[in-house]
C-alpha cells in the first residue's frame, strides 16, 4: 500500500485533527531521516510506517483512554517499556494530548541513541512525554498503565516490568498470533487476569492482538 493510501486509511480509522496529522507526518519524516544511522524500525516496515507502526500503536488508545478516565486521577502515570522509535508511547502521548486527557507518559529505552532520537521528537513535535534511558527492571516507580509493543515473550516481559506494577496497574501489550502459547507457559509462574482485544483486520490480519492484563503477581 502506498504511503498516501496508508495516510488515508489512518485518518479513516482515527479521524485525528489536522494539527495531530501534521505531527504524524513530521514524525514519519524524522524516522525516515534517522533510520540508516540508528536503525529505528525493521527494514521490511519502512514503507509501511503509517499502518504497521502508527495505526498499530493507536489501536490501544480507546483502552488507555478508558482506564485513564476511570481512574479519576489528576494525571495518569503511563510508561512504555522498550519504546525504541516511540511505539506505542509517542503515538499514545500525542493522541492523549489531542483528547485533553492529562497523563504523565514515560518512554523507557536502554539504547542511548534511540533516547536522543525520542528527545528530538519531543522537542520538534511539542509533546509532553519523559524519556528515561534505563533498563525497565532497574526502575521501581509504580505505574497506572504499562505498555509494551513487540518487546519479548510474556514470561520475559513480566520479569522486566514487575517492579513497575502495583496491585491496580493495567498492562496493555501488543502480541502476535502465538499469544495463546505464551499464556499457557505462564500458568505455573504467575497469577493474572487478562482480556483479549482483536486487531482490526485493516491494520493487521496476521492474528495479532492486544492483551490487557490485571492483578499480576508472581506465584510463591
Amino acid at each position: 500500500m502506498l504511503i498516501e493510501d496508508q495516510k488515508k486509511l489512518f485518518l479513516k480509522l482515527y479521524n485525528v485533527s489536522r494539527e495531530t496529522f501534521n505531527k504524524l507526518e513530521n514524525y514519519h519524516e524524522m524516522i525516515i531521516s534517522n533510520q540508516k544511522k540508528i536503525n529505528l524500525i525493521g527494514k521490511s516496515t519502512v514503507n509501511k510506517i503509517w499502518i504497521r507502526h502508527f495505526a498499530d500503536s493507536a489501536k490501544i488508545l480507546p483502552i488507555v483512554a478508558k482506564f485513564s478516565e476511570g481512574l479519576k486521577l489528576n494525571k495518569t502515570n503511563i510508561c512504555d517499556v522498550g519504546s525504541g522509535a516511540g511505539f506505542p508511547g509517542v503515538i499514545i502521548s500525542m493522541l492523549l494530548q489531542e483528547l485533553r486527557i492529562k497523563s504523565n507518559v514515560s518512554l523507557i529505552e536502554a539504547n542511548k541513541k534511540k533516547c536522543l532520537f525520542l528527545e528530538s521528537v519531543k522537542r520538534k513535535l511539542n509533546l509532553d512525554f519523559k524519556v528515561i534511558n534505563q533498563r525497565a527492571e532497574n526502575l521501581h516507580e509504580k505505574q497506572d498503565i504499562v505498555l509494551a509493543r513487540a518487546l519479548s515473550p510474556l514470561n520475559t516481559i513480566f520479569g522486566t516490568i514487575k517492579n513497575l506494577v502495583g496491585k491496580d496497574t493495567k498492562i496493555i501489550l501488543h502480541k502476535g498470533a502465538a499469544w495463546q502459547d505464551e499464556i499457557k507457559e505462564l500458568k505455573n509462574k504467575w497469577k493474572f487476569q487478562f482480556n483479549i482485544v482483536k486487531n482490526n483486520k485493516l491494520i493487521d490480519d496476521s492474528g495479532g492482538i492486544a492483551i490487557v492484563i490485571t492483578n499480576l503477581h508472581k506465584k510463591l
